[in-house]
């Protein structure tokens, strides 16, 4: 017990003061504060991470980083159309290489994060100009996209990540007509989105990657019309989304994706209004979503546990338009919302009296949060427990549109500047977000620099309550304190199959053991060891990732 008081009393201590924002490097120096505009991030291993930005006299666009300034490279003159996905250890993405011919342009393109490992890697029309990648999305062994060529129109595409594996799974709507609408999202390998057919109009669809197992999964809004189906999101073993037929309206549906399972969720009364539901997010089984309330035109939060009717979070009429809804662990969200004090952060645990505005970071009628910021934009939430934001408290950051970056517990007391980046009343405008390892990336802008990368440690749990947050029950690390030179054993219960990689950090938040990659377990039980031996006598915090998930242990070595 001695033992482990120590280690909070020193994580406290270690961890209290105002962390650093730290230039990772200055890329576009013509002028001397030009902006290269850093976005679009994507983890291609354990060790490098890849992101689109601009320096215009080496004619990069492509860039890989270790996230150290020298091993922060270009990797060459590609013009990126669309996000930059992973799969397996390789990215990929649609763009142009401007080297080339206008050809290569809507094609595919891949990275290991090295020169040598970058460049073409698919070309969808060989015997015609294809107008465009669309919309890349990756599930587990798969990555799907909407593609174009000559003949067949946009229409869905697959990749295992192999030239082979590589093809239009089905030409939906028949020649050069486009089949593939959008909207789409890849769940275990299984993708949903809008396709339209001359029969139907735009509907909803799933496809498993071959055209046996492609179809419309309903003619929900019957005949010609359509339906528009939007915001495909997995909730309690369920497909969510928002829909239009003409008895109903615009209202929430679900699916298990089977053909002709498609059901009406939040509409007892059995009007034709359209509630528009939007915004649609999982936090921990318990599905999130903003819609227009009954009493005025504005839009609330309501809250769905599968069963019943739907939860309208209800501050009559005092709509909130909430914006950027986020999981916070324990099955809450964090996210913006405005009333009186101006648009702020708020959090909600499902009910009306946990609903609440977390502080008025900006006193009075002012924002103290970007109001149009979308997740990952303007806002990022680290191990369910922290939202970092673009904020304003007219002090640090005051004026429309000038921000610094806060960060918050989802308590007022532990809302909190970050840094006043760019000193005085100006601002930084963080956002791009992106978590790596130990760090958060972002843009900003400093007068010297322009919008460059930055990065801030993320550091480890402060207290007790924090570290129970990212400590599963469930989970377990013996012997600890553990003698310098021995092993660690952690075991833990998977709620699915997932891979495992494990890293020890010290106080300060630098790694001391580098991440290990164990391997995939399948769901249940599992148990791994790790050698102290690299490891010096110490208080530390090990980490264990999961496929979306990060638990935090406390850990002392003797």
């Amino acid at each position: 017990m001695k033992t482990k008081l120590l280690l909070i009393l020193v994580l406290q201590l270690a961890l209290g003061a105002i962390q650093a924002q730290t230039l990772l490097k200055d890329i576009e120096t013509t002028p001397a504060n030009g902006s290269s505009s850093p976005s679009n991030w994507c983890a291609v291993s354990d060790a490098l991470f890849i992101f689109e930005a601009t320096n215009l006299i080496q004619v990069n666009y492509l860039f890989a980083s270790d996230g150290t300034e020298a091993g922060t490279i270009g990797l060459g003159s590609y013009l990126i159309d669309t996000d930059i996905i992973r799969l397996g250890n390789r990215a990929f993405f649609g763009g142009c290489d401007i080297t080339l011919s206008a050809d290569s342009c809507a094609s595919l393109y891949v990275s290991d994060g090295t020169v040598a490992g970058t460049g073409f890697f698919f070309d969808l029309d060989p015997s015609g100009l294809s107008l465009g990648i669309t919309d890349i999305v990756a599930g587990d062994s798969l990555f799907f996209f909407g593609g174009h060529t000559i003949d067949n129109g946009y229409e869905l595409w697959r990749s295992n990540g192999t030239v082979e594996g590589t093809y239009m799974v089905m030409d939906i709507a028949t020649g050069s007509e486009s089949g593939y609408a959008g909207e789409l999202a890849v769940v275990d390998d299984i993708a949903y989105f809008a396709a339209y057919t001359e029969e139907e109009g735009i509907e909803p669809w799933r496809s498993d990657g071959s055209a046996s197992g492609t179809y419309m999964i309903v003619d929900l809004n019957a005949g010609l019309d359509d339906s528009f189906p939007m915001y495909f999101t997995s909730s309690g073993g369920y497909i969510y989304f928002s829909g239009l037929e003409e008895g109903s309206g615009n209202e929430v549906r679900r699916t298990n994706g089977m053909q002709g399972n498609v059901e009406l969720i939040g509409e007892g009364d059995g009007t034709t209004d359209s509630s528009n539901p939007r915004d649609f997010v999982d936090s921990d089984g318990t599905l999130y979503y903003v819609a227009e309330g009954d009493d005025v035109a504005g839009y609330d939060l309501f809250v769905y546990n599968h069963t019943g009717e739907p939860t309208h979070l209800d501050f009559n009429e005092n709509d909130i338009f909430p914006r950027a809804l986020m999981p916070f662990g324990d099955g809450e969200v964090i996210f913006n919302a405005v009333n009186d004090s101006g648009r702020e952060l708020w959090r909600s645990d499902g009910t009306l009296e946990g609903t609440v505005m977390i502080t008025d970071l900006y006193p009075g009628e002012n924002d103290g949060v970007f109001g149009t910021g979308t997740v990952g934009g303007s806002f990022y939430v680290c191990m369910d427990s922290v939202v970092y934001f673009a904020g304003a408290d007219g002090i640090n950051a005051a004026g429309e549109f000038v921000y610094e970056l806060f960060k918050s517990d989802g308590t007022a007391a532990g809302t909190e500047l970050v840094s006043d980046h760019v000193p005085g009343t100006e601002g930084a405008n963080p956002g791009e977000f992106f978590e790596f390892r130990t760090r958060i990336y972002f843009a900003a802008t400093t007068p010297a620099t322009g919008r460059e990368p930055f990065y801030i440690e993320k550091g480890i749990p402060t207290t007790n309550e924090d570290l129970n947050l990212v400590h599963r029950n469930d989970a377990r690390l013996y012997p600890n304190p553990v003698l310098s030179g021995n092993q660690i054993t952690i075991e833990l219960s998977l709620p699915a199959k997932s891979n495992l990689q494990t890293e020890v950090f010290d106080l300060a938040g630098r790694s001391v053991l580098p991440a290990i990659s164990h391997g995939s377990f399948d769901k249940g039980n599992c148990k791994i060891s790790i050698s102290m031996s690299e490891v010096p006598a110490g208080f530390y915090t090990l980490t264990v990732r999961l496929e979306s998930e990060l638990l935090s242990f406390p850990l002392v070595v003797q």
